[in-house]
């Protein structure tokens, strides 16, 4: 199922043309520097391969459509802050999102 999902958000985000494969990685694989660069957590990353128009979505559990939204929108907005990235996958996942003025900055299109 996450396969259709990923050529329709694809194909929504305009770069259908990209080559996307899921990788399934151990917990034991994921470092956190947040807990001391200890082993064995939860992940779901991408890794972008600009060059040849190709990513491996990397994940330790099952994919969600949120979760796909959120990294296709880094393969199309590389220069995209996470920040941003994080509010408009609540947009484009229908997500409720609190309006701030730095949420609302982050809505705003960019020059």
């Amino acid at each position: 199922m996450h396969l259709e999902l990923i050529e329709t958000w694809k194909d929504r985000l305009g770069i259908s043309h990209w080559n996307i494969v899921c990788q399934e990685i151990d917990e034991m694989q994921v470092t956190d520097i947040w807990f001391n660069n200890s082993p064995g957590h939860e992940f779901v990353g991408i890794e972008i391969h600009a060059e040849n128009q190709s990513a491996i979505l990397y994940h330790t559990r099952s994919i969600q459509e949120d979760d796909i939204i959120h990294e296709l929108l880094h393969v199309r907005y590389p220069t995209w802050s996470e920040q941003k990235v994080e509010v408009w996958t609540n947009v484009l996942s229908g997500s409720k999102i609190e309006i701030t003025p730095s949420s609302l900055e982050l809505l705003l299109p960019t020059g």
